[in-house]
């Protein structure tokens, strides 16, 4: 065989010829599948001549497949052959031509299995690539994507072609980003390179063609084809997309995926960084330009999302100032870029940044200031990112103070927008000058020769201060509100100068005055100050540090301590800024006669810092005014005063003297009586022109101010005045005291109280010799003083009580006679009333009687009373011969009135002075000090007195006894009885600690630590143990009471005393013992006492000092074992113990978050080994002490998060290997406290789970790594084995809704569990639904319509429930096998569910796991179908309308049997139930997803939905009507559809016709009606008669309701027969019959038929209608036809509603014999019409004036029917021969009838005109329209020449009538006229 060129050139030459013989697209597809392939291969060949003629033969073939469309082209092969190794470049170029050309004409399922091969065939030439990627371009929305993941993966085969991956990618993105409507001729768009904008501008797609190519792609990308990396800046780029189709799903995509990526990985930002700015490659064509504004947009919000390593700093620096200043931005843009620029600044690499810092700062400050043109959010933003820029890199800012000026004047001057974010930028700054910021040689020195207090500032700092002084006092608050907080940060705190100013903020910003006192004193009210917190700079001995600055912030209020500056140097600079506002008149106050430098708030604010700074730097450590330090301020006082100005007391003196003399306030007074008081002698002299405006004041309407002038005046009165001046003041002063007000004699009095008070101290002082006794001021003062005790007005009293008070504590009091009045009656009636007598009697007998009478007296007030008690004391201070005994009897006599304890600490004062001689808060005399009046034998006695009143049961008795005990103890403590008694007072403080009344517990408490603190080592032991047995084993005496015994106080019943406090003290005495140290139960005894009264000022003589440093040293070996059950104790449910264990837990513990978490192991197992206590309080308590010790800011701590693992205490659970053991506990000992007896533990269970889930899945993160996996694994199975099926409903709900959030990270762990939660979580959707929903669903059960809107809404809200979507999120780890396992359960929930939520999550889940799975579920499909059947019959229409788009889903995947067997169903449900809307949803669901499926077996589905859309519509079956009809038009449209399945159909309507349901015959009767209409003369004959056969068989029997449908489908089936087929008798029989039927509306709807019927078959039945018709046509009403008596026969007896109904029915039945008359004339019987015509002409004429209008108007139409079809009217008729008629015949036609045809015509256009003319005066345009059609019609017929008489009759009637007929201006009227008066002008032309 030759096998040369010549053989392969004859080969060609053959199959070119066969080519050519080719003569239909059949051969010519077989002709090139066949050769094309080898023809390409001998490009190959080495001879010129081969490869010519392969070139002739390929242009021939390609010639001739362009013009022939459908011819397949061997893609595959050619495909292969492109790919082979041996490929040339010349048979690639052939190749692709034809596979470019084949491609497209392939179906879409051969184009997604040669997907692969056209993407990954070519991986040099991008040219050929790019001809390649394009075939797929146009199909990416229709290619078919697998159900499979893996099988996705591999849709393109590209895992190992990285770079045609990157490059088919590449190709997408810059479709993705090619604008619409873009041409060649325009600049290369933005995104794009000019190489890349060349190759996809030569597709030339249209707008909308690129729409459908973005779609596709989009489609594409997010099918799981290619990773998340891959898709992420593709999607991003759509997701800007202009038009929402293509930007829509790229959002929804890129929302899931961004849960998936790692922003901290740099492989997926660095593109966004590239696409943002431009590759700047070094090839032009292939350089990208930035892209444009709005892929900016997103592209900046996903790199805000940047982390760690992904940050790159230089790419960055260029997105955000392209961002700011390129061309390519928008305000959003800006906006993001400034927020891209704030994440660098916070999160970048500091280094880096560093670097570069300074230019972001002048990039920000070019965007902001008061020329800024930016819109208010960006600069917002700006600030921000200003305010970011400030916390990172605060050396920058703090190098530009301008910077700071600049933003403060803008912060005056700006929008309020923009205040919040200016504020936030500048407080962000003010660290950057923070004086601690500074190097210690250039900020601070303090050392031993140096000042403490001395501040060493930068002149920067100065500048900025001197900024802040003029902002201080701004207008703006929000100015001074920054101003505060650079005072506060930038200047150590005991700087005068920033106190200064802050003090200006507070006195002038009420709104800023709590913020300023947190930083002044420590806290925000100034009655709340802990000053023990405080100290002074003068004070401090050693190098003071800048660590409190830097911490004040940080710090609690309670732990903050507060520097405060030197008083001299606060002084001196307050003094100096004084003086500058005084001398330039800046901002001053005139008040009164006084000019004032500040208002007199701000003057109060200054005063009271001040005051406190002067105490302080006396040395005191205590409240400013306390008198036990008033001699360390003396001291300060003398060592630092003298009469200077540059003294700084003596600049404070003129400043208090200058607020006094402008006006009297409680500030100024105070600081001035501290002066007096400390320092009468240096200052009281100088300052007596302050008596004249002090004096006034004593007026005043205050109380509180009195009292305050009071004491001041009686300073200067007693050391300002000589003895001679004194005495005269004194005296002027008594004698004018009775002719003064209430006010100013309560006033004076106390001055003269205060004066003699401190007149007497100073004579003592001075060791002058004084008999008070001879003083006449002093006697006489006494007096009136004894007088006013005995006044009816209480504040006379309180005034005269504080005086006795002040005078006994000094001297003893002159025993004189005094006059007093007295009450002469009972007192019981009304003050005004009483009568008053006067006594002689003593002033001792009057002061004790009257004040121990206040004292007992429960109508005075509680002040009074409380000043009584004390006053008692302080006399036997003075006096202790004459009161001492006598206080202590009447005292104890005291013990059983009802008192409060604040009276209680009153009288305790009260004994304790007594006992002692001194003032006990002011302490003794002097060391050596014992009082004579009460020896050892007394106040033993008196201890034992008041020991044996603890056991009195007396409530009143036990609370007073608790205390006065207590204070004798304390303020007696060295007394040998107290020592002596030690044992039996720690019984007797034991049994008051089981009192009822916490307040006595609290007390005994505190007995308690006396006790034992005055004990040495071996007896505290011994007291110890025996507290330790009284609490724990011993038990508390039954109290004796006695018929008198009150067992209750007042108030106190209907409480039952629970013994909380008992109970707090039994822990403390178990924690004690636990750690073998019962000593320490003193400890916590004295810091478990909280009560309000122990705080209260009444309370402070009595408080006890805080744990001591060498009892907190003592307890630091056992804080392991204290600290567990102190934080379980602190979350105790009782309010007592709760509290008490939080001031022992405040007290030992400095830092709670640091020793928390050093101890957090411990504390967890605590609570765990007592979560499940018998006691429900501890179970409770563990449960909140769980949440709380969880709230760690880092989220869960975990084992796996510690390199040391360490061993699970003994007696542990016992739990599985798992990572987080103590995790795995929790949830099992919390589940079961949520299944606790005791509902409060239950709620606090439910409540710690709940968080404890949150937490679970935040620490199960995929970004922590390991120990996230760690969590997951430890907390996953056990929910899934336990939690999922509990049978507590709150345990599962917690448990799901934790495993729902856990599924995106741990999702993998949960497969094996799917089988059991997938059932719970169906169940768990149904018990969480909203019951208010469901509860409004049956109320509206009535309203069909709204219940169902109701129930969808439940059905939405089912499937949005965290259940549903942690379903969704299960479904993709659901395989066949689980599905088998689960079965079982779901179907039965399917089937016995009752809750809505789960009925429609079951049908929701069918759906997505038949989506899920496929065909792979087949062998279960019939098993869901039949529970979903069971579903479409449910009674709630929402769970019926979801289990038939179950059915849908599941019937496509089902066996043939299944199918069958659901259609089989479905018909015979229908039966049933035709109002059933499911079996229609059903079949449309079927429809849209598996059309192909339901035109299989379209015989069994066709007849139904034909038959049910011809169902009665009414208001109920309307809508499902409609949806049968919609499924009708998808299913068959068009007649063809009726027509080619009319043999399945009409086997249906036959069955029904013969079912003996009326409904369904009727229904049967309009589906063949419709046939009828539809296919009219195409029906077959055969078809036909089978029809009008089955009609005539229903028609048969009696009448019922809608046995009219079948008259009328009888009608239609008559439209198209054969005229004389023989059934046609039968036909017009059946009609007749029916048409004599009594039943009106029936007979009506009958009559209209056969009317339709004769007219079709025309056939002459005439005379039998009229004979059956006429009557009805005379009848004047219409009579009911019943036999029933009861029945109203006449219409008299009819309502006026029945009466218009009856009239109404017989009219229209007189329209309907009009109509039908009319239809029945007969067209082809002469004689009928010769015998009637004239009789039917005459009575129209004789009716029509007696009928209604509508009547006439079918009469006058029946007449139009009857002209037409006249036979007389031809000019050819003749007249027939009639034979011998009935008589009855004869009296209906008359036998003087005209013989001739003129004389016929003529009568017949007389009378038919008559009845012309009188519809022509009827104002009704339908009559006159029906009469001109009569008129036009008669012209028609006689239009020959023969009937010229009959024409000039219309003719004439016409004329005479036109008028009437233009009388109405229808349309249609003047259209008629105008042809009638054409007709007649054209005749008589004719003629």
């Amino acid at each position: 065989m030759e096998t040369g060129p010549n053989a392969e050139i004859e080969l060609l030459e053959r199959v070119l010829l066969r080519l050519g013989n080719a003569d239909s697209d059949e051969k010519l597809e077989a002709a090139v599948g066949k050769f094309l392939t080898p023809v390409i291969l001998k490009m190959n060949s080495p001879h010129n001549a081969v490869r010519t003629k392969v070139v002739e033969v390929l242009t021939h073939i390609k010639r001739r497949l362009s013009s022939r469309g459908h011819v397949q082209i061997p893609v595959e092969a050619l495909l292969d052959q492109y790919a082979a190794q041996d490929s040339s470049t010349f048979l690639k170029n052939f190749a692709i031509i034809f596979i470019t050309m084949g491609f497209p004409r392939l179906a879409v399922e051969q184009q997604t299995a040669l997907a692969s091969k056209v993407v990954g065939c070519e991986d040099k030439l991008e040219s050929y690539q790019d001809k390649l990627f394009a075939l797929l371009l146009p199909i990416l929305s229709d290619i078919k994507i697998p159900d499979d993941p893996e099988q996705r993966s591999k849709l393109l085969d590209l895992q190992d072609k990285p770079a045609i991956c990157a490059n088919f990618l590449a190709l997408l993105q810059d479709v993705l980003l090619l604008p619409y409507g873009i041409t060649q001729e325009q600049d290369v768009p933005p995104g794009l390179s000019p190489y890349s904008f060349t190759r996809v501008i030569a597709y030339n797609w249209r707008a909308e063609e690129l729409e459908k190519v973005k779609k596709g792609i989009v489609r594409f990308l997010c099918a799981s084809v290619f990773s998340d990396l891959q898709i992420f800046v593709p999607l991003v780029v759509a997701s800007a997309d202009t038009r929402f189709s293509v930007a829509t799903p790229a959002i929804t995509e890129l929302s899931k995926l961004c849960t998936m990526l790692d922003f901290s990985n740099p492989a997926v930002t660095a593109p966004l960084y590239t696409l943002f700015a431009g590759n700047q490659s070094k090839l032009t064509d292939r350089q990208t330009r930035p892209c444009c504004a709005r892929v900016r947009q997103k592209l900046l919000q996903y790199l805000i999302k940047c982390r760690g390593k992904s940050i790159n700093v230089t790419k960055g620096l260029q997105v955000t100032f392209d961002g700011f200043f390129g061309t390519n931005t928008n305000q959003k843009c800006k906006v993001l870029a400034l927020q891209f620029m704030e994440l660098v600044l916070r999160e970048g690499p500091r280094e880096l940044v560093s670097k570069v810092s300074k230019v972001i700062l002048t990039g920000i400050t070019k965007i902001i200031g008061r020329d800024s043109n930016e819109p208010n959010d960006v600069q917002n933003a700006a600030y921000s990112a200003l305010a970011q820029h400030a916390r990172s890199f605060p050396q920058d800012v703090s190098q530009d103070l301008k910077l700071v000026l600049g933003y403060f004047n803008n912060l005056a001057s700006c929008a309020p927008e923009l205040h919040s974010s200016i504020r936030e930028a500048l407080v962000s700054m003010a660290p950057a000058f923070a004086w601690k910021t500074k190097e210690k040689s250039d900020a601070m020195e303090v050392d031993e020769h140096v000042d403490s207090s001395s501040v060493k500032l930068d002149g920067q700092q100065h500048l900025l201060l001197a900024m802040l002084l003029d902002n201080a006092e701004s207008k703006v608050q929000i100015v001074q509100n920054v101003t505060s907080v650079f005072l506060t940060s930038c200047y150590p705190e005991y700087y005068a100068p920033a106190r200064y100013l802050l003090l200006l903020i507070a006195g002038e910003r009420n709104s800023l005055r709590e913020n300023v006192t947190t930083y002044l004193y420590g806290t925000s009210k100034k009655d709340h100050v802990n000053y023990s917190m405080l100290s002074s700079i003068d004070q401090a001995k050693n190098r003071i540090s800048s660590e409190s600055i830097s911490d004040f912030n940080h710090l609690s209020l309670e732990q903050r301590r507060v520097l405060l500056p030197s008083f001299e140097v606060m002084m001196s600079h307050v003094h100096e800024m004084a003086d500058k506002r005084l001398k330039k008149n800046t901002a001053c106050v005139v008040v009164g006669r006084t000019k004032l430098p500040y208002s007199l708030e701000v003057y109060e604010e200054i005063l009271d810092y001040l005051r406190l700074c002067l105490w302080y730097s006396a040395g005191v450590v205590a409240a400013p005014g306390d008198e036990k330090y008033t001699h360390e301020l003396r001291k300060y006082i003398t060592l630092h005063y003298d009469d200077t100005e540059d003294n700084a007391l003596h600049k404070y003196m003129q400043f208090v003297q200058r607020s006094v003399e402008a006006k009297r306030s409680e500030s100024n007074l105070i600081c001035l009586y501290d002066l007096l008081n400390a320092a009468p002698e240096l200052f009281a002299a100088k300052q007596l022109h302050l008596l004249e405006p002090l004096g006034n004041t004593l007026k005043d309407v205050s109380e509180t101010m009195r009292i305050n002038v009071a004491q001041v005046y009686g300073i200067l009165w007693a050391f300002g005045l000589s003895d001679e001046k004194f005495d005269e003041e004194v005296g002027e002063c008594l004698n004018s005291l009775t002719q003064k007000t209430l006010e100013h004699k309560h006033g004076w009095l106390l001055v003269v109280g205060h004066t003699f008070n401190r007149k007497i101290a100073m004579l003592k002082q001075e060791n002058k010799t004084k008999d008070f006794a001879a003083w006449p001021q002093f006697v006489n003062a006494v007096k009136i003083i004894s007088k006013s005790l005995c006044e009816s007005q209480w504040l006379l009293v309180s005034a005269a009580v504080k005086c006795i008070s002040m005078i006994g504590k000094a001297v003893e009091i002159p025993n004189v006679p005094v006059e007093i009045q007295v009450p002469s009656n009972d007192g019981d009636d009304d003050e005004e009333m009483t009568e008053y007598t006067s006594i002689d009697s003593s002033t001792k007998l009057v002061i004790f009687g009257v004040v121990f009478q206040l004292l007992r007296s429960s109508s005075a007030r509680q002040k009074i009373r409380e000043d009584s008690a004390r006053c008692l004391g302080y006399l036997a201070i003075g006096d202790g011969e004459h009161f001492t005994k006598r206080n202590l009897e009447k005292f104890l006599a005291l013990t059983k009135i009802n008192k409060d304890a604040a009276l209680n600490i009153a009288i305790s004062e009260a004994i304790v002075n007594t006992l002692c001689g001194y003032d006990v808060n002011k302490g003794p005399p002097d060391e050596k000090f014992v009082n004579k009046h009460c020896n050892d034998g007394d106040f033993d006695h008196f201890l034992n007195s008041l020991i044996r009143l603890v056991t009195d049961p007396n409530p009143h008795s036990r609370q007073a006894i608790s205390v006065w005990l207590l204070a004798v103890v304390k303020h007696c403590s060295q007394r040998p009885a107290v020592l002596a008694k030690k044992e039996l007072l720690q019984f007797a403080f034991t049994e008051l600690l089981s009192d009822d009344s916490e307040f006595v517990q609290d007390v005994a408490s505190r007995g308690l630590g006396l006790v034992y603190s005055l004990s040495d080592s071996g007896s505290q032991s011994d007291l110890a143990n025996s507290l330790l047995d009284q609490l724990i084993g011993g038990k508390r005496k039954v109290n004796q009471v006695s018929p008198d015994t009150e067992l209750f106080a007042e108030g106190m019943l209907g409480k039952t005393p629970t013994g909380g406090n008992i109970t707090t003290y039994k822990e403390l005495c178990s924690l004690a013992s636990d750690l073998n140290q019962p000593d320490m139960i003193y400890q916590f005894m004295q810091l478990a006492n909280h009560n309000a009264t122990w705080t209260s000022k009444l309370g402070a003589a009595f408080g006890l000092k805080t744990l001591s440093a060498e009892s907190r040293q003592k307890m630091q070996p056992y804080l392991g074992k204290i600290i567990p059950r102190l934080y379980r104790y602190k979350y105790d449910p009782t309010p007592k113990i709760q509290n008490s264990m939080i001031s022992i837990w405040d007290t030992i513990v400095t830092d709670s978050k640091e020793v928390t978490e050093r101890y957090y192991w411990e504390i967890l197992r605590e609570l765990l080994d007592n979560l499940t206590c018998k006691e429900w309080r501890v179970r409770i308590a563990c449960c909140l002490a769980v949440r709380d010790l969880l709230k760690r800011p880092n989220g869960l701590k975990l084992r796996s998060e510690e390199q040391v693992r360490r061993a699970l205490p003994a007696n542990s659970m016992e739990v599985d290997e798992v990572p987080e053991p103590e995790l795995k506990e929790l949830w099992f000992q919390l589940f079961r406290v949520m299944d606790d007896i005791h509902e409060g533990t239950r709620v606090a269970a439910n409540g710690t789970a709940s968080f404890l889930g949150k937490l679970c899945v935040i620490a199960s993160s995929s970004d922590h790594g390991k120990s996230g996996t760690a969590v997951a694994s430890s907390t996953l199975p056990f929910l899934l084995e336990t939690g999922v099926g509990h049978k507590v409903p709150e345990i599962r709900r917690v448990s799901i809704k934790t495993i729902s959030d856990m599924i995106d990270s741990s999702g993998a762990l949960i497969a094996p569990h799917l089988a059991t939660l997938i059932p719970c979580l169906l169940r768990a959707t149904g018990e969480l639904e909203n019951t208010k929903l469901s509860y409004v669903s049956t109320r509206l059960g009535a309203d069909n319509e709204a219940q169902e809107a109701v129930d969808t809404l439940r059905a939405e809200a089912a499937k949005s429930l965290h259940t549903m979507e942690t379903i969704g999120k299960c479904v993709r780890y659901i395989d066949y096998n689980v599905l088998e396992k689960m079965t079982p359960e779901v179907l039965e929930l399917m089937k016995g569910s009752v809750n809505l939520g789960t009925k429609i999550g079951c049908a929701h889940f069918v759906c997505l796991i038949s989506i899920r799975l496929g065909k792979e579920m087949t062998p279960l499909v019939g098993k869901y179908i039949r529970a979903c059947f069971v579903g479409i019959k449910d009674r709630n229409a929402t769970v019926r309308k979801y289990n038939a788009s179950a059915i849908g889903h599941l019937l496509g995947l089902a066996k043939e049997q299944s199918i069958k067997s659901l259609f089989t169903k479905l018909e015979e449900l229908y039966a049933e139930q035709p109002g059933n809307r499911s079996i229609a949803l059903t079949i449309q669901s079927i429809n849209k997803r598996h059309h192909e499926l339901l035109k299989d077996y379209m015989d069994s589905m066709l007849p139904l939905i034909f038959f049910a859309m011809h169902e009665e519509p009414n208001e109920e079956t309307k809508s499902n009507v409609e949806l049968w009809k919609d499924l009708w038009n998808d299913v068959s449209p068009g007649d063809a559809g009726i027509r080619l399945n009319l043999n399945v159909i009409i086997p249906k309507l036959e069955s029904s016709l013969t079912d003996a349901s009326w409904s369904r015959k009727a229904q049967a009767a309009n589906a063949i009606q419709t046939i009828a209409t539809r296919l009219s003369s195409s029906l077959d004959e055969p078809d036909r008669l089978r029809l009008i056969k089955l009609l005539l068989s229903g028609l048969q029997g009696r009448t019922f309701e809608g046995k009219e449908r079948l008259l009328q489908a009888l009608a239609r089936l008559t439209k198209g027969l054969d005229r004389n087929h023989q059934i046609c008798s039968s036909i017009i029989d059946a009609a007749m019959r029916e048409a004599r039927k009594r039943e009106p509306v029936y007979r009506t709807m009958a009559l209209a038929s056969l009317g339709e019927i004769l007219d079709q078959l025309e056939a002459d039945r005439f005379e039998e209608v009229y004979n059956m018709s006429w009557n009805l046509l005379e009848k004047k009403e219409l009579r009911k036809e019943s036999d029933d008596e009861d029945e109203p026969s006449t219409s008299q007896e009819l309502s006026a509603d029945e009466r218009n109904k009856r009239a109404q029915t017989l009219n229209r039945l007189k329209e309907v014999v009009w109509e039908t008359l009319g239809k029945s004339w007969p067209r082809h019987s002469i004689e009928t019409q010769h015998r009637y015509q004239l009789f039917f002409a005459e009575n129209c004429t004789s009716i029509l004036a007696e009928s209604t209008r509508p009547v006439q108007v079918s009469l006058l139409a029946a007449l139009t029917k009857y002209i037409e079809r006249l036979h007389v009217f031809d000019e050819s008729a003749q007249l027939p021969d009639l034979p011998q008629i009935n008589q009855e015949k004869k009296i209906k036609t008359e036998d003087l009838a005209p013989k001739t045809r003129e004389a016929i015509v003529e009568k017949i256009c007389t009378d038919v005109l008559a009845a012309v003319a009188l519809a022509a005066g009827v104002p009704h345009s339908g009559l006159k329209k029906e009469a001109l059609n009569i008129v036009l019609m008669l012209i028609k017929r006689l239009s020959g020449n023969g009937n010229q008489q009959p024409l000039r009759l219309i003719k004439q009637s016409f004329e005479s009538n036109l008028e009437k007929f233009q009388r109405d201006s229808a349309p249609e009227i003047r259209c008629r006229i105008k042809d009638i008066e054409e007709k007649l002008s054209k005749l008589n032309a004719q003629n």
